[in-house]
């Protein structure tokens, strides 16, 4: 990754809570919509949808039903988020074992932009924005699958009109170039000792206080009510301190707290931290 400096942001208080439900595809919607019940019944948030176009190669249609439900969800105040192409990792083999254990193990061949270089990962990125356009959906930010971005597609994402990204432990605005730490809560439930192994981890986690914080849901997490519990949980114990908002808003919010920031900093300001001991980086 790029060297980075710091800025100083204004503390946001309270600090913020993202939802995100991923995975989003005709054939995974009949899990998504229990879990946008699953937030309703804790509150009446407003989530970011993250949906791939051709998952797992399925194909890129859109059934009327499915169109329905997103169109609903649309009106209902919910984000939409392109959220990779086909969700495989298709890149060459892994390197070295920690490479494999990465891609094959952790993230079962699902991270699709971890390896790509620039120009194919930027042909997928454009493509997926054309295919929300070609549904008269907005899209505002980008999220790959399994949040793993290689090189490649980092210098590809830094030249599309995607306004943001997020990676497994920070939130990242593209246009400035900014990075701020936000940890995820999500689940692994591929097998019965993951499952086991995620609840104790959540259960007992400690998310730092002034930090935002995105709760990030999966299909498979609908089908075990432990998990689906749990997450209603936490969910119910981050809305009491937190201001929830989808991942467009909480860019929108940063956009507007830098704009005086960016104007008035000198170009050769020294490093600061933030107000509330967090460090927000601007990439170069």
């Amino acid at each position: 990754m790029p060297s980075r400096s710091a800025i100083m942001l204004p503390d946001l208080s309270p600090p913020v809570l993202c939802v995100s439900i991923h995975d989003v595809a005709p054939s995974t919607w009949p899990q998504c919509e229990r879990l946008l019940e699953a937030v309703a019944e804790v509150a009446p948030l407003h989530v970011s949808l993250l949906l791939v176009p051709d998952y797992h190669g399925q194909g890129d249609d859109t059934p009327p039903a499915y169109r329905d439900a997103i169109e609903s969800c649309r009106a209902g105040g919910h984000e939409l988020v392109l959220h990779g192409h086909v969700h495989l990792d298709e890149g060459p083999p892994p390197r070295n074992p920690l490479d494999w254990w990465r891609r094959r193990v952790l993230t079962a061949d699902e991270g699709e932009f971890a390896t790509l270089s620039a120009a194919p990962a930027h042909a997928r990125l454009m493509a997926g924005r054309q295919w929300f356009e070609q549904r008269n959906w907005p899209v505002e930010g980008f999220v790959a699958p399994a949040w793993l971005l290689g090189p490649g597609a980092w210098r590809a994402l830094r030249v599309t009109p995607f306004r943001y990204t997020t990676t497994a432990t920070h939130f990242h605005l593209l246009q400035p170039d900014l990075a701020i730490r936000m940890p995820v809560i999500t689940y692994s439930t591929r097998s019965a000792l993951r499952r086991t192994a995620s609840l104790v981890w959540q259960g007992q986690r400690r998310l730092p206080a002034a930090d935002p914080v995105q709760l990030a849901l999966h299909p498979a997490d609908a089908q075990y009510p432990a998990v689906l519990g749990q997450a209603q949980r936490l969910l119910e114990t981050l809305i009491r301190s937190r201001l929830a908002m989808t991942l467009q808003d909480y860019a929108r919010t940063l956009e507007q707290l830098l704009g005086p920031l960016q104007a008035a900093r000198p170009r050769s300001a020294p490093a600061l931290r933030t107000a509330e001991g967090r460090t927000a980086t601007r990439r170069r």
